[in-house]
């Protein structure tokens, strides 16, 4: 990014404060809106109310008051204060299309106006498909002005479509808002287009590089597919030929590809790519390439948080809101940040993203003042919701549950905000304790501050080893995962031993430095193609660790890596250090089947070690029985390495498809041991696992909303789009181990996650 713009961004934002704005040609939605439509199909006419079914609180009319292209508007009217009615409600607008066939198109077009005062987003569910088969597009509506809501069905089956079904979400009205929604919805139309590649390895007319850009002394390469050009050429800002070069040809397990390599392009700049007839934007090769993605995500985590004023976004929210313990004592849970697109919050991403920023901060502390304060002040944030939310014996908030807007003012009658129960987690605990030990540090400048940490992080810690020897575990996530929590004990106990010389925190790295290595496969197996160094949940090795959706991979090599760094001539640093080194190895040999994307696969997955428990089974979806069975043929698609053990690109899943935390966390594991054991090779595996999620994918999409290009719009729910989001992230079709990315927007693959920047963030610590 050019950095006198990057600066003015800084400045017109108030250094990430007020909203940021994007260049509206960057977005994916504008280059959608613009395609050429080959033929359409009206399936409604807004001036008529025939085969127009509502259900729900709602009032249906005709309306010309907000027309589009037409004389008249289907209009329909709700009230949005809901705060005592769980779960949300939602009227349903069924328009009847009898069966149509529609496999003709590939598809959906409409427009729509919400009005209303005081709101600053709507999102509505609109459902099209044969019954059962039908897919759900959620998109941001911008209230007061008409909304073009498009989205491509080419994937759905749809030779017999019932229905189409538009479904506002009621979603609570602030406090700055008044309750009633009116919304006006134009003709709806059924249109051909040249249809999005969105499940594919391939590139097509595309070029997958970072938007970003590149490191000095890093690798830098570009990919393409499906050409046969013998070379390349890179161009500076001023359209000189800096470089012409024969690009190299890459057969791999995922295709045949071309790759451009510039590493010996040293000089910082801007500079584009051009091939045949595609080039990329110009994009950055300097020592700190990803700055801007640091400060669009600083901007993302002020717009996100909660209990205060955020511009453009809402007033001070949630002020009434507790978390009870099991003494009937509450504490208010305000703060800290929104979690994703449905304000809820929980404790452990909120603890592992406070330190991620904490630890980022420390790298700019004596070459960026701003980004170091800017950091700083956030990671406060997240701080200050982990002490205001215990309760000082173990309990504290784990998970709680905002649901919608409410009035700060409540009738004594309201008991919607008292659904958050405090319960006592070692893993949370844990996390919370190594967060605020790093805040200590961070903090010294506010003896006060730190010093509340130090001794709350002291008592965490001891609530947290004590509960996970007592096999305490939290009804939301279910029995301990050993690898992880003793991970995590670990690395807090050296944490804290920093903070206190108190020798008995040497005791314990020596203890669960132990289990970590216990549950490490140490010893190759007999398999067909054997592979070393992954984790089980467990020391028996009965179930494998896996994640479907959030991502803790991280957790036994922090231990492991944080105990080498700081006491490198401990008796049993070598024992960690050796299995630092085995998981490298792991890492790297699985690198072979992702080329040239280089992208870390999830997992191993034996087939008999994978623990169903760990997986999230909607009630409609079937048995856990069924849901296992279902889960073993997605591993099936993977990579054989022997009788029954597959390797997975992309994690399995049933509901929570999504890998971009389950990918990062992974990486921080390697960005761990890169920096530790001074491995470039590592460090340069981790920066492309944020090339991939920059835009050096098949998609050529940049996932980061408003920076590079091409990125989706996102599915943000309560708030309008917010510049430096990161979604859930790229998922999975059927059982095909195959990135795909649609057009259709929601829940949970394009769901706004501080987790996933959380996750970001860190790995940026070790680069």
């Amino acid at each position: 990014m050019n950095k006198t713009y990057l600066e003015n961004l800084i400045k017109k934002s108030n250094y990430a404060h007020l909203p940021m704005n994007i260049n509206p040609n960057d977005e994916a939605g504008n280059r959608w809106k613009n395609k050429k439509v080959f033929d359409k199909i009206c399936l409604y006419h807004s001036n008529s109310l025939d085969n127009v079914i509502l259900n729900g609180q709602a009032k249906i009319e005709l309306s010309d008051e907000y027309t589009y292209e037409n004389e008249m508007s289907l209009k329909f009217t709700a009230d949005t204060k809901v705060e005592n009615v769980s779960p949300r409600p939602f009227p349903t607008i069924k328009i009847s299309l009898n069966k149509l066939n529609l496999n003709a198109y590939n598809r959906i077009t409409l427009n729509v106006y919400p009005k209303a005062t005081g709101h600053v987003n709507f999102y509505f569910h609109f459902v099209f498909g044969n019954k059962g088969e039908e897919v759900v597009h959620a998109p941001s509506l911008n209230p007061n002005e008409w909304n073009m809501v498009t989205f491509e069905v080419d994937k759905i089956k749809r030779d017999e479509v019932e229905t189409f079904t538009i479904q506002p979400f009621l979603m609570g009205c602030p406090p700055e808002g008044l309750p009633e929604l009116e919304v006006y919805v134009s003709d709806i139309f059924a249109e051909k287009v040249e249809a999005d590649d969105d499940l594919t390895w391939e590139l097509n007319n595309r070029i997958a590089y970072c938007h970003s850009g590149y490191y000095v002394e890093y690798e830098k390469t570009a990919i393409v597919s499906n050409m046969t050009e013998k070379e390349f050429k890179v161009f500076d800002e001023q359209g000189s030929l800096v470089l012409t070069k024969e690009v190299k040809v890459e057969k791999s397990n995922l295709g045949t590809y071309l790759i451009l390599d510039f590493t010996e392009i040293k000089k910082e700049g801007l500079y584009k790519i051009v091939i045949g007839n595609l080039s990329t934007k110009l994009f950055e090769i300097s020592n700190n390439p990803l700055d801007s993605s640091i400060w669009k995500s600083m901007n993302f985590l002020r717009m996100l948080r909660c209990g205060e004023d955020v511009p453009s976004v809402h007033s001070h929210c949630h002020l009434n809101c507790k978390t009870v313990d099991s003494k009937g004592r509450t504490v208010p849970n305000f703060g800290g940040w929104h979690d994703a697109g449905d304000l809820s919050q929980f404790e452990i991403c909120t603890a592992e993203m406070a330190e991620a920023i904490a630890e980022l901060a420390f790298k700019y502390e004596n070459t960026n003042i701003d980004l170091y304060n800017r950091l700083k002040e956030e990671a406060k944030v997240g701080l200050i919701w982990l002490l205001r939310t215990r309760f000082g014996n173990g309990e504290r908030a784990l998970a709680v549950s905002y649901s919608v807007w409410r009035d700060n003012v409540l009738a004594p009658d309201n008991e919607s905000i008292k659904v958050s129960k405090a319960e006592n987690g070692p893993f949370e605990n844990l996390l919370s304790a190594s967060a605020l030990a790093v805040g200590t540090r961070l903090f010294e400048d506010e003896p006060i501050f730190s010093d509340w940490c130090k001794r709350a992080a002291v008592e965490d810690y001891k609530f947290g080893v004590k509960g996970y020897e007592e096999g305490i575990y939290t009804l939301r996530w279910g029995p301990n995962i050993d690898s992880q929590v003793a991970g995590i004990a670990m690395k807090t106990a050296v944490e804290l031993y920093l903070l206190t010389n108190d020798n008995k925190y040497l005791d314990d790295v020596e203890k669960y430095g132990k289990v970590v290595l216990s549950c490490q496969e140490q010893d190759t197996p007999k398999w067909d193609i054997p592979m070393k160094g992954f984790f089980y949940e467990d020391p028996k090795h009965s179930k494998i660790l896996t994640y479907e959706h959030r991502g803790h991979e991280q957790n036994p090599i922090h231990g492991l890596a944080r105990a080498y760094e700081v006491l490198p001539n401990h008796k049993e640093a070598k024992n960690w250090k050796k299995g630092l080194e085995l998981y490298a190895e792991y890492a790297l040999d699985s690198l072979n089947y992702t080329k040239p994307y280089n992208l870390l696969p999830a997992h191993v997955y034996p087939l008999d070690k994978i623990n169903i428990e760990r997986f999230t089974v909607p009630s409609y979806w079937g048995s856990k029985e069924q849901a296992l069975i279902d889960l073993k043929e997605q591993a099936k698609h993977g990579i054989k390495l022997n009788e029954d053990v597959y390797l997975r690109i992309f994690p399995v899943a049933i509901q929570r498809r999504g890998y971009h935390a389950t990918l990062l966390s992974k990486t921080k594991a390697v960005s761990l041991i890169g920096r530790v054991l001074n491995k470039k090779e590592l460090l340069q595996v981790a920066y492309d696992q944020l090339a991939w999620i920059l835009g050096k994918n098949p998609f050529s999409s940049s996932t980061m909303y408003g920076e590079g290009h091409n990125y989706h719009p996102l599915y943000v729910a309560f708030s309008p789009q917010l510049v430096g989001a990161l979604p859930v992230g790229f998922k999975t079709y059927g059982h095909l181990d195959v990135p795909y990315w649609p057009t259709v927007n929601n829940a949970v693959f394009k769901e706004i996650w501080g987790h996933t920047t959380g996750k970001y963030l860190w790995i940026l610590a070790d680069m």
